[in-house]
């Protein structure tokens, strides 16, 4: 009997997929720069399920591969080339298992989309403020095992910041269930803080509790034009005294990359009256329903303006008009793909140091890489900025891995150099597996690489993720 066929004894039919053409899009990242095979697709509906495939997963020792709703920017949801994996999709696993609007909380199975956590909040009169550019198909529990940052990680944090509770399943099969709603619980190690941004390797998150916050009543939406990173810090500052914790976003954008936006996604407009070298974003909101948060952005920028901080400003004067704005910030993702060649980085160092991080990263480039074109966006009020570099488009394809290669280490360097992070939110994923074992200290390593014996003996969740060697 083969290992599927042991497998079939335990699950419906609907749930293991060997068809390739249906296998396809689950084998691919979603840049289409990782590429792979699996023996199966396996569709649990429920978290006995998932455990069910952990357990035979461990007794066949076949590899593992968790995947939500692929939108990951890593590779790290796609297996390697072997075809001795399976892919595990959580897709699903989609119910809204409970809302308490006393407690302020919300629990939410691995597969539902993220919008729809958002929605069911916003029904209820919450507000849920994870929001990333691929809110609409990524997952929870994908977003759970990345600790997804997006715009909103100034005021609200991360996804560890979010979650309450946590539902996971181990490799041997065994079935955590944490899903506690509490602020506090100091009885024994917090394991749950190990899984959330643990990519998939250490277990397989299957449902989590979440905070919610009181809806913003008001807010107030503007894109700027500016000269400088260091225009982008003053305004920030700016804006921290005269709005303090109401800002919810602040990023920036150089205006090569709102080159790329405009030119390669439809429906995107400029709403200022020129291009400039810089753009932020801005985003303020307040709970209280007669705040004159509007007015606070609206002078904030005018005396930017009048101080020479900021060149350009264009206030949303309603929803669509905030929408269109963050539609050029949500959009640079699919406008990269689109643009073709490039090497990113999802790099992060202190928020002071933003303006100094970008000038040597600047420098490099036009040093080592004068063919490339240098581009940047980011969260730049918690100090997460992507590099992109685009290639010329006659780069030959055989040489992309070695500039790649070549890239990576000149811009880890500068990072390494400023105490930051060579991933800030995107995670190691196979984009950069082996890179740790480089940037880490051996004895942090040496713990990780024991938590991921604790979790995973056998080493079959994700295998060569995170932790492997070159």
């Amino acid at each position: 009997m083969s290992s599927l066929d042991a497998l079939r004894t335990l699950l419906d039919p609907s749930a293991i997929v060997t068809d390739p053409e249906a296998m396809a899009p689950h084998l691919t990242d979603w840049r289409g720069k990782h590429r792979g095979q699996a023996f199966a697709l396996l569709r649990p509906r429920s978290v006995e399920e998932v455990s069910a495939i952990l357990r035979w997963g461990t007794a066949t020792r076949t590899p593992i591969v968790p995947q939500g709703g692929n939108t990951g920017l890593s590779g790290g949801a796609t297996p390697d080339a072997s075809g001795d994996a399976v892919v595990l999709s959580l897709t699903r696993l989609n119910r809204i298992r409970a809302i308490d609007i006393k407690g302020d909380t919300l629990t939410a199975e691995a597969g539902c989309i993220l919008a729809d956590i958002q929605q069911a909040a916003a029904a209820n009169d919450r507000f849920f403020p994870l929001s990333l550019g691929s809110e609409g198909s990524c997952q929870i529990g994908g977003v759970v095992a990345t600790n997804a940052g997006g715009i909103n990680v100034i005021r609200y944090g991360t996804v560890r910041d979010l979650v309450l509770g946590l539902e996971y399943v181990r490799a041997d099969g065994a079935v955590i269930h944490g899903l506690k709603p509490l602020r506090k619980d100091n009885a024994g190690y917090a394991l749950q803080e190990l899984v959330i941004g643990s990519e998939g390797t250490l277990a397989v998150v299957t449902a989590a509790t979440f905070r919610l916050f009181p809806r913003p009543r008001v807010g107030a939406t503007a894109l700027c034009g500016l000269d400088s990173p260091s225009a982008a810090l003053k305004l920030l500052s700016m804006l921290k005294q005269f709005a303090g914790e109401r800002i919810s976003s602040f990023e920036l954008m150089c205006d090569g990359e709102m080159g790329l936006t405009l030119d390669f996604v439809p429906g995107t407009i400029l709403p200022l009256e020129r291009r400039h070298a810089w753009y932020v974003f801005i985003e303020l909101g307040d709970g209280a329903p007669n705040s004159p948060i509007g007015e606070v952005l609206t002078e904030t920028l005018a005396s930017a303006l009048e101080q020479d901080v900021s060149q350009d400003a264009a206030i949303a004067q309603s929803e669509a008009q905030a929408r269109a704005i963050w539609h050029l910030r949500f959009a640079v993702a699919e406008a990269n793909r689109r643009a073709g060649l490039s090497v990113s980085h999802d790099t992060s160092v202190a928020v002071a140091d933003v303006p100094a991080f970008i000038s040597a990263i600047e420098a490099m480039a036009a040093e080592h890489l004068p063919n490339a074109r240098i581009l940047f966006v980011g969260h730049v009020g918690d100090g997460n900025i992507h590099v992109v570099l685009r290639l010329p488009k006659e780069t030959p394809a055989e040489q992309l891995a070695d500039i790649g290669h070549a890239v990576n280490a000149q811009v880890f360097a500068i990072t390494r150099d400023f105490g930051g992070s060579i991933t800030a939110e995107h995670g190691i994923g196979r984009n950069l597996t082996g890179t740790l074992t480089l940037h880490a200290q051996p004895e942090a390593l040496a713990l990780m690489r024991a938590v991921k014996q604790a979790f995973d003996p056998l080493g079959i969740l994700n295998p060569g993720a995170v932790l492997a060697k070159r």
